[in-house]
């Protein structure tokens, strides 16, 4: 059976490929869900292969229409004019020649033979016309439209806030497809979840995923089960972190694929610290990606060039907000195969802590460490923390196999100075040294004494 991809990598992969040609699909959700967005991406994704492509709007015209798809980067206007597209207007079309109109369209779509035709919405045609139009409309699609042209209809339809079914009730019965749109808020975090109930024809092997919705229609989130966390290191690789006495105090470096935390209070050296090592891995000629929460891009720059450190290092900075554990890996992910990063650097996690409750955060943090894990990646994190203890409570213990902790003393007396240090608390597979030194921060980043 010919199959219609959605054109979107992620939904495709969900879908085992697409959706069947001769079949209709509805995408219903509550207003803001992105229903619309997602049916005019399906559309304009085939339509740039050579498929044909219909619209038949009932909730806004033709210009509306038109200028709303631009916005969301989609040019219908060129698919017009190069004869792969065309929109019906049902917006303003009186009630009494409801009937009339549909047995035009219908005749119209057939004559031109569109590969796709999209309904938006068929819940108006229920709420204006009444259900028992709306059940002939659906059949008349489904009937002529569908099993004419072995097309793929997509119907557009409403979940009312509060409410499951959808619309009247009836259009998810009649179709061959469902997939529902869905959002819930949880404080700060707006969480989207696509749902597939039914899919005549296609292998669903699972039928629940977090979405986000991009300008190129809606991604699909998918991660790793988080049960399978167990970590095999590769220990026959070791990265120099360019610092030789913080080498020696982890054993002989970082292993390559290893995850490290650098925690401290604020003002310990953190930050420092995570420029120094990065930048020395990528002086060895590794491809390192830092991402900042806490800093602006110039900020870094600038503290590289200060400290003379190597500054060709790919430095993103990202505002901390509110966003769920899916949406933090799907992010990162998609800046590493961008980067093509073989070290991930993330400074720091307190900052994505601050936006999400506990449980959350480490789920955060186990995708994370799942995704470098995948890769192959060297995965370094900074974190605020007073104590040693203040890391137990958060399950750091199990998921890092490296913490190294700073701290400071104050001076007592006028004319001395501050002291800092610095502490391997755990090397996992390594003949460590727990052993305190001290260091100070000049020309080189962090320099043990």
């Amino acid at each position: 059976m010919e199959l219609i991809p959605t054109g979107i990598p992620s939904l495709d992969k969900a879908l085992s490929g697409g959706f069947s040609r001769g079949t209709s699909i509805l995408i219903a959700g509550n207003p803001g869900t992105g229903k619309t967005h997602l049916a005019i991406h399906i559309l304009y994704n085939n339509m740039k292969r050579g498929l044909k492509g219909a619209y038949v709007s009932f909730a806004e015209n033709k210009n509306h229409f038109y200028q709303n798809a631009r916005q969301n980067g989609v040019d219908f206007e060129e698919m017009e004019k190069a004869g792969l597209f065309r929109f019906y207007d049902m917006l303003t079309m009186p009630k009494e020649e409801m009937k009339e109109f549909i047995d035009f369209l219908i005749r119209d779509i057939i004559e031109w033979g569109p590969d796709i035709v999209v309904f938006d919405s068929i819940t108006v045609v229920g709420q204006v016309f009444g259900q028992v139009m709306l059940r002939s409309f659906l059949h008349s699609i489904i009937g002529r439209i569908v099993n004419a042209l072995d097309a793929l209809a997509i119907l557009v339809g409403e979940i009312p806030y509060g409410e499951k079914r959808v619309g009247f009730g009836i259009e998810e019965f009649v179709v061959d497809g469902v997939i529902i749109l869905e959002m819930e808020r949880r404080g700060e975090v707006i969480k989207r979840y696509l749902t597939i109930p039914k899919m005549r024809g296609r292998k669903i092997t699972k039928s629940a995923y977090e979405y986000i919705i991009t300008r190129e229609g809606i991604d699909v989130l998918t991660v790793p089960e988080l049960e399978f966390t167990e970590r095999i290191l590769n220990t026959s690789e070791r990265l120099g972190t360019g610092v030789p006495q913080l080498d020696d105090l982890l054993g002989g470096g970082l292993y390559r694929g290893s995850i490290v935390m650098i925690a401290g209070p604020t003002g310990s050296g953190k930050t420092i610290l995570a420029l120094t090592i990065a930048s020395n891995i990528a002086r060895s000629g590794k491809k390192v990606l830092y991402v900042t929460f806490e800093e602006s891009l110039g900020a870094i720059r600038e503290t590289l060039e200060k400290l003379g450190l190597y500054r060709d290092i790919s430095v993103v900075a990202l505002i901390p907000e509110a966003r769920t554990p899916v949406q933090y890996y799907a992010t990162i992910r998609a800046l590493i195969e961008e980067k093509g990063a073989e070290v991930l650097v993330i400074d720091s996690l307190s900052a994505m802590q601050s936006h999400m409750d506990d449980r959350d955060f480490v789920k955060a943090l186990r995708y994370l460490q799942l995704l470098t894990k995948e890769r192959n990646i060297t995965f370094i994190v900074t974190y605020t923390a007073r104590s040693p203890d203040g890391l137990v409570s958060t399950g750091f213990s199990t998921l890092v196999d490296g913490i190294i902790i700073l701290g400071y003393s104050l001076p007592s007396k006028a004319g001395d100075s501050m002291k800092r240090h610095l502490l391997v608390l755990k090397s996992r597979h390594s003949e460590h040294k727990p052993t305190l030194r001290e260091f100070h921060i000049g020309v080189g980043g962090i320099i043990i004494e």
